[in-house]
C-alpha cells in the first residue's frame, strides 16, 4: 500500500533489529515534509536512506488527524494552506503523480468590518482594485503601489537570474544586487514594520486593518515592530502559483504523504513510531530503546534546539551559542473545528466569499499591537485571527452537509502569567471564537467538535520547540544568511527543517537544499 493510502501511518517496515543490522548511508531524523523531501532526493541519487519518525504518523506539522469522535472530519492540525511549496520539488519528485493536488483560494483574503462593510482580494487585479475603489476610492493608487512593491520583490528574488531560495542563501550585499539596488524593496526585506509600510500606502483604516496582519503571521512581534514587513514579503514569494495560496485536496498532510511515496519509490525506507534518543556523530543515531542505527550521515528535520539536545558529546561553542540564542516562541493558538453548518457573516449576506477566502478577523493595527504586548506580559489576547473553511473546496474532509473550520489566532504566549494551558486552554479558545463571533454571531452554535492547540500542545504533539510551526521567527535577523545552513560544524550532521534557509511554511526546498549539500559532501 502507498503512504497516501495509510495516511502516513507506515509503522515499522521490518523489525528494529534488522534496521540496526544494516549500515545506512543516511538516517533522516524526523518525518516532516522537509525530512521526507531530503530522503526522496538522497534516495533518488542512490543513497541508502532510512527515515525515523517518533510519532505514529508521518508529516510533522504538515499531517492529517481525525481528533473527533466523528472520524469523518479530517483535520490539518497545524499547516493548513500551501502557497510556498517549491515547483521544482513538485516536478522533480513527481508529486502530482503521487496524489498532490491544490485548489487555489479565490478570493485570497476577505475581511469584514464593524461598520458592516467588507472587502475581498481576488486573483484578478482589476476586480480587487474595483473592491478597493468601492471601499476607499482615494486609496486605489496607494494600494496598487503596495501590491506592486511586494510583487517586484517576489519577481526579483524568485524569478530573476537566480532563485534565491535554492542553495546557499544570498548575504545582504547579494540581496541588494538581486533587487537591483531597489532601496525601498531592500528596506522592506530587512528593516521596516508592516504597519509603517501599510500606512505609507493607504489611509483608510479598514484597508490598514486588512493588510497589516500578513506581517505578523506566526511571529513573536507586533505590526509596529521592525522587520515585520519581511514576514509578508516571505509569504508573498511563492512561485508555484504566482504568490497565491490554496488547499491541498484531502488535507495538508497529503503533501507529506506524496513526498513519502516519492521517497519510497526511489528506495528510501520509512519507519514511524520510532524515537531517536541520541545522535552519535560519525556513528549514526541511538534509538530511545538503546539500539544503534549506523549511518555515516545524519540529516535532522528537528529544529536546531531539539537537534542540539540530541547530540552526544560536546558541541562547538559558537554553534551551541547560536542555537541557544535562536528565537522560537510561538504566539499562535490553533483551533480546529467540526461544524454542523457554515456560520453566517453579517457583512456577507447571501455571499460565499467568506468560505472561499482566508477570513481576516481584526480590530486594526493598534489592537493587534496591544494584543502582542499583552502576550509579552503573559496574557492571552487572541484578537487577530485568520479563519479557513477548507471543506468549501474539498468535500472529502467533512461529512455530507457538514464542514471543517480552522482558526489561526494571535496572540497567546507559551507561558501564561496566571494559570496554565491545562487549566485555561478552553477559556482561551472561547476568547478567540468570541472575536470571530463579532462578525459571525452564530459561530458557536455551528461548532459540534473543537480542538484547541496552544504553543505547549504543538510542542508536545509535533516536537517543535516553543510550539513554533516555522521552527523560529521569520524576522530579518533570523532570515536569509542569518537562518541556519544545512551543513553544521558537527561532523556528518546536517539540518533540513524550517529553521534552515529559506524559512518556515510548507516549502520542501529546505529538504532539497540539504540533500544537495549532503550529495556534494559525500
Amino acid at each position: 500500500m502507498t503512504v497516501q493510502q495509510v495516511s502516513g501511518k507506515v509503522g515499522l517496515p521490518m523489525p528494529i533489529t534488522e534496521l540496526a543490522a544494516r549500515r545506512w548511508d543516511v538516517v533522516v531524523v524526523g518525518g516532516g515534509h522537509n525530512g521526507l523531501t531530503a530522503a526522496a532526493y538522497l534516495a533518488r541519487a542512490g543513497r541508502s536512506v532510512l527515515v525515523l519518525e517518533r510519532r505514529e504518523q508521518l508529516g510533522g506539522a504538515a499531517t492529517l488527524e481525525r481528533p473527533f469522535a466523528d472520524e469523518r472530519f479530517v483535520i490539518s492540525p497545524c499547516a493548513y494552506v500551501v502557497g510556498l511549496l517549491h515547483p521544482l520539488v513538485v516536478d522533480e519528485l513527481g508529486l502530482r503523480r503521487h496524489g498532490f493536488d491544490l485548489a487555489m483560494l479565490d478570493p485570497s483574503l476577505w475581511c469584514p468590518f464593524p461598520d458592516g462593510t467588507s472587502i475581498a482580494l481576488w486573483s484578478d487585479a482589476e476586480r480587487t482594485e474595483a473592491e478597493v475603489a468601492a471601499l476607499a476610492p482615494a486609496d486605489v493608487d496607494g494600494f496598487r503601489r503596495y501590491e506592486a512593491l511586494f510583487e517586484r520583490i517576489r519577481l526579483a528574488l524568485r524569478t530573476g537570474p537566480r532563485d534565491s531560495w535554492l542553495g546557499d542563501s544570498p548575504d545582504r550585499a547579494e540581496l541588494a544586487e538581486l533587487l537591483g539596488h531597489d532601496q525601498e524593496a531592500l528596506d522592506v526585506l530587512l528593516h521596516r514594520s508592516i504597519a509603517d509600510v501599510v500606512e505609507e500606502h493607504v489611509a483608510d483604516e479598514r484597508l490598514r486593518a486588512l493588510l497589516h496582519g500578513q506581517g505578523v503571521i506566526g511571529t513573536w512581534a507586533g505590526p509596529r515592530d521592525p522587520g515585520t514587513a519581511a514576514v509578508h514579503a516571505m509569504h508573498s514569494m511563492g512561485t508555484l502559483a504566482d504568490g497565491r495560496w490554496g488547499y491541498v485536496r484531502g488535507g495538508t498532510g497529503r503533501v507529506s504523504f506524496a513526498l513519502a511515496d516519492a521517497a519510497v519509490e526511489h528506495g528510501a525506507v520509512l519507519a514511524s513510531g520510532v524515537e531517536v534518543g541520541a545522535v552519535e556523530p560519525g556513528e549514526g543515531v541511538r534509538l530511545a530503546g538503546g539500539e544503534l542505527i549506523r549511518a555515516a550521515t545524519v540529516v535532522s528535520n528537528a529544529d536546531p534546539k531539539r537537534t542540539a539536545a540530541l547530540c552526544a558529546g560536546e558541541l562547538p561553542a559558537e554553534w551551541r551559542s547560536r542555537v541557544d540564542a535562536w528565537r522560537s516562541s510561538s504566539p499562535v493558538v490553533k483551533i480546529n473545528c467540526g461544524l454542523r453548518a457554515l456560520p453566517r457573516f453579517r457583512a456577507a449576506p447571501g455571499s460565499d466569499h467568506p468560505y472561499r477566502a482566508m477570513v481576516t478577523i481584526t480590530s486594526g493595527i493598534e489592537a493587534t499591537q496591544a494584543a502582542f504586548e499583552q502576550a509579552v506580559a503573559g496574557r492571552a489576547a487572541p484578537s487577530w485571527a485568520e479563519v479557513y473553511f477548507p471543506s468549501h473546496y474539498d468535500r472529502t474532509v467533512a461529512p455530507d452537509g457538514m464542514h471543517v473550520m480552522s482558526v489561526f489566532a494571535q496572540y497567546a504566549p507559551y507561558e501564561l502569567a496566571g494559570g496554565s494551558w491545562a487549566t485555561r486552554r478552553e477559556e482561551i479558545g472561547d476568547a478567540a471564537i468570541a472575536e470571530v463571533a463579532r462578525f459571525a454571531p452564530d459561530i458557536a452554535d455551528c461548532i459540534v467538535h473543537r480542538e484547541v492547540l496552544g504553543p505547549p500542545d504543538i510542542e508536545a504533539g509535533i516536537g517543535l520547540t516553543g510550539g513554533h510551526i516555522f521552527q523560529g521567527d521569520c524576522l530579518p535577523d533570523q532570515m536569509w544568511d542569518r537562518r541556519f545552513a544545512p551543513r553544521t560544524p558537527v561532523p556528518g550532521l546536517y539540518l533540513c527543517g524550517a529553521a534552515t534557509h529559506p524559512g518556515g511554511s510548507v516549502i520542501g526546498v529546505n529538504g532539497r537544499n540539504a540533500a544537495m549539500v549532503v550529495l556534494a559532501d559525500t
